[in-house]
């Protein structure tokens, strides 16, 4: 069992806030943060069939990517379609959490899911819209204290690189001091050389964790005055936004690629704009509507996957040299709630994660 807060905060280190667009509307929509859940659904959307499933399953809590409110509400009317939801929410006693365009931009997202699956190497953002300074901080440590300060840098900032988190690095040296008038020494005396035998910690820290670092430092470190150093790492900014360019590993035809597409995403057909090249290899995505970076697009890839493609949208991208092939918004987002739900199921054992088996596609061929 755990509470909402706790499901919270792992949803905030896979997806932090501050990367979602100032436009959007993440985080809690419904609940207390206060709730215990044992159960977890994962929907792109909610619904009436969504939250019936999640009634069904005994699920306390359902996160969402795309929001349940966009835009404020200034009054909630139980004949209306959202006013219903809503009511049916808090009368189960279901919260509701969204992430949306921050699951989009981050590192590791909806965007890197679809380039895994497709085959897409090497790639890039398509269209920053963040960059996040990454620093290292180096602590000076007596050999008696040094695995509690290294395993507290660990809990409070997760010491990642790429796929790997707990990252740290240690050396062993002599660390020396006197003390001075006032002063309250863990180790050593008043005016007295003092030689210890020290390990210095090293770990990379997000910019936005320095400070609670050092407030935990101090906390469990035994010094009076502990000894680190900060610096920033030009090599290790993050940027972070919407969509991803690479490249295959091998070039293929477009005939050949739009099928491999179709079995991928499981799909009867796709929507596609006239050829420039009947081969390609570098390719561009933006997961949902991505119909806005087809510029961007046409400056690093031949070909751009997308959905909600429109008439003059492909015009642009005709006139540009650029193949489009519109998957469908639904398409390029919902299997990436499967991901989350392996995300969450890693980092927070025993509580139940599912995902919902309702098909929210809402555009149908006959």
């Amino acid at each position: 069992m755990y509470l909402l807060s706790d499901i919270i905060k792992t949803l905030e280190n896979i997806a932090p806030l501050e990367l979602a667009e100032k436009w959007d509307n993440v985080g809690l929509m419904i609940g207390s943060t206060s709730q215990e859940i044992n159960k977890v659904l994962c929907a792109l959307d909610i619904n009436e069939e969504v939250i019936e499933e999640a009634i069904q399953n005994n699920a306390e809590c359902i996160i969402t990517h795309h929001p349940l409110f966009f835009k404020p509400i200034h009054q909630i009317d139980f004949e209306t379609p959202k006013g219903r939801l809503i009511k049916k929410l808090i009368c189960s006693n279901i919260s509701v959490y969204a992430m949306h365009t921050n699951y989009d931009s981050v590192h590791g997202g909806i965007n890197d899911l679809l380039c895994d699956k497709i085959g897409i190497v090497n790639t890039r953002v398509l269209h920053p819209t963040y960059i996040e300074n990454v620093y290292k901080i180096a602590v000076y440590v007596p050999e008696s204290h040094w695995e509690v300060v290294r395993q507290a840098l660990v809990d409070h900032n997760i010491c990642s690189i790429g796929h790997y988190k707990g990252c740290t690095f240690t050396s062993q040296g002599e660390g020396t001091f006197i003390p001075l008038e006032g002063s309250m020494p863990y180790l050593g005396e008043t005016g007295r050389l003092e030689h210890v035998e020290e390990r210095k910690i090293e770990c990379v820290i997000r910019e936005k964790n320095i400070r609670t670092v050092l407030d935990t430092i101090k906390q469990v470190h035994p010094y009076e005055e502990p000894a680190f150093d900060i610096y920033k790492l030009e090599n290790m900014s993050k940027i972070s936004g919407f969509g991803r360019y690479g490249q295959l590993e091998q070039e293929l035809s477009i005939e050949s690629f739009i099928i491999r597409l179709k079995k991928i995403f499981g799909l009867s057909y796709v929507r596609v704009t006239p050829f420039k090249n009947q081969t390609v290899k570098h390719i561009a995505i933006c997961s949902g509507s991505g119909a806005e970076f087809i510029k961007s697009a046409s400056k690093v890839a031949e070909l751009y996957i997308t959905g909600d493609l429109k008439f003059h949208e492909a015009q642009e991208a005709c006139a540009l040299g650029l193949t489009v092939i519109d998957i469908g918004h639904y398409a390029s987002e919902h299997s990436a709630m499967k991901s989350l739900a392996a995300q969450m199921s890693a980092q927070l054992t025993g509580l139940e994660i599912s995902c919902s088996q309702v098909d929210g596609e809402t555009i149908k061929i006959q």
